[in-house]
């Protein structure tokens, strides 16, 4: 499995959020480790059901960069442009 740097932080980021009493808490009465198994629960599902989108998604930003191309539909992302014969974000770096 390749887990990318933005899936990875993605991960992070939703774990975070999904921790209990940070946006819900899941049941709202229950034990702490109830709550914990149901976050758990729900970590996995959202997971599940969104990285390969998150990756998708991505996956333009580092894959692409740096890449040999001709014309900027070369790069197959719409944040890239062919520059100096090779991929590179559209957006200058600060």
């Amino acid at each position: 499995m390749n887990l990318s740097y933005t899936l990875m932080i993605y991960a992070a980021l939703l774990f975070v959020v999904l921790t209990p009493g940070v946006l819900l808490r899941l049941p709202p009465k229950g034990s702490l480790l109830t709550q914990a198994a149901v976050h758990g629960l729900v970590f996995a599902v959202v997971f599940c059901l969104t990285s390969s989108y998150v990756s998708r998604l991505t996956s333009g930003f580092e894959d692409m960069a740096g890449k040999a191309c001709t014309k900027d539909g070369d790069c197959m992302d719409a944040a890239m442009m062919c520059k100096n014969m090779k991929c590179a974000s559209k957006v200058p770096a600060m």
